[in-house]
């Protein structure tokens, strides 16, 4: 049986037997220009494209010239389905160059990364003559996450492994063979995943830390595609729930007595898209401007705001949306809520007055005033009364 062909990126490094003490204890001073040089040709991106959870493994720079070329290259794809030669060879000598930094950075060589030629880090990949346009992109993605879960915690142990590495050369000049072959088994993973997301190659990249490894089989193929497409969908699902649940609340500090005297300015906050403007309080309310009557020992206080709606949709003006909290600690909901003058829910196309009712006890007084508009993200805006 014909073994299978090795995988179409290469990365391999060659083990030192001996490292400097001193250029390991100086590592980080020492890749200072390194990272400098870097921050220019990847926009500040250590790595290759991002699909790992927590953004930490392979990034491509969206500044700089590293973005610029994948994106011609994706753009190359699409129109003749092949990347041309001198913009694949780019792209393989600027991440030859990386996986060298890297490499320096992570203790597997003392040797200072060169721009070209030779070295004892070695990155390649070979020139697919032809590429798919419908994998381009979001299908390599998708696909690529379940790479990058188990890249992220690959990476970590890598990190750990650094560390006791570096203490390890400082004390006995040498890097112990089986962390060496970890740490570059992740740099290996990490190049092959890389490129297959820059559509540098089709070939799916293997669940292996080996050199000899050659491309995943079929299945693997498939339950990447599966699980790429359940996280990815699951991530939307959670980021779409964090953002209806969770929003920015703006505070806003008033002179309540200046509030009811009608001698402070109106008091405006930007609430998303949504910008609300407390204009006056009646505390108590008085005369016929509601047909609502307080209880024994209690009194109607009410607000008045304008409500500007920038949202692309109408914005719904519900009850709910207020809360007001006295100086006892209790909270109140509105007995009314009115959208210029109507008492029935309505929706705010561009701007409307606003004014809301509450019933609060006779003696007390309201120190918060909390609106939360019907929009995408639920900010809010929260008036503190002194």
């Amino acid at each position: 049986m014909a073994e299978a062909a090795p995988y179409p990126v290469v990365f391999d490094a060659v083990y030192p037997e001996r490292l400097s003490r001193l250029s390991t204890a100086f590592r980080l001073l020492l890749f200072i220009p390194i990272a400098i040089f870097w921050g220019v040709l990847l926009g500040g991106e250590f790595g290759q494209p991002d699909v790992t959870p927590g953004g930490a493994t392979f990034a491509l720079g969206a500044a700089g010239a590293a973005g610029a070329v994948a994106v011609a290259s994706w753009l190359a794809i699409l129109v003749r389905g092949r990347i041309p030669r001198w913009l694949f060879d780019f792209q393989v000598a600027l991440y030859r160059w990386v996986n060298r930094a890297l490499s320096y950075l992570l203790l597997l060589t003392d040797r200072y990364p060169p721009f070209e030629g030779d070295w004892v880090i070695s990155y390649d990949v070979r020139y697919p003559e032809r590429l798919a346009r419908w994998k381009l992109l979001f299908w390599k993605v998708i696909t690529a996450i379940p790479h990058g879960i188990i890249l992220a915690f690959l990476w970590l142990g890598a990190a750990i492994v650094t560390v006791i590495a570096w203490f390890f050369i400082l004390f006995a000049g040498r890097y112990p063979r089986g962390l060496y072959e970890y740490v570059a088994g992740v740099l290996r993973w990490n190049a092959r995943v890389g490129a297959y997301v820059l559509s540098l190659t089709d070939e799916y990249p293997p669940f292996n830390l080996s050199a000899g490894a050659g491309p995943a089989g079929g299945d693997a193929y498939l339950i990447a595609g599966i699980l790429g497409f359940l996280l990815a969908g699951g991530g939307i699902a959670a980021l779409g729930a964090a953002t209806l649940l969770l929003g920015e609340e703006t505070e806003v500090r008033v002179n309540y007595e200046s509030l009811r005297a009608g001698t402070t300015a109106g008091v405006a906050a930007d609430v998303g898209a949504v910008t609300v403007e407390l204009r006056s309080v009646d505390d108590p309310l008085m005369g016929v401007e509601t047909l609502l009557e307080p209880g024994p020992g209690r009194r109607l206080v009410m607000f008045e705001l304008s409500v500007l709606n920038d949202n692309w949709s109408a914005l719904d003006v519900e009850e709910s949306d207020f809360r007001l909290k006295d100086e006892d600690g209790k909270k109140h909901e509105p007995q009314l809520v009115t959208v210029d003058g109507r008492t029935a829910t309505q929706e705010v196309d561009e701007s409307a007055i606003v004014r809301a009712v509450f019933e609060v006890p006779e003696g007390v007084a309201p120190t918060e005033l909390k609106y939360m508009p019907s929009a995408p993200g639920r900010n809010s805006v929260k008036y503190v009364f002194r």
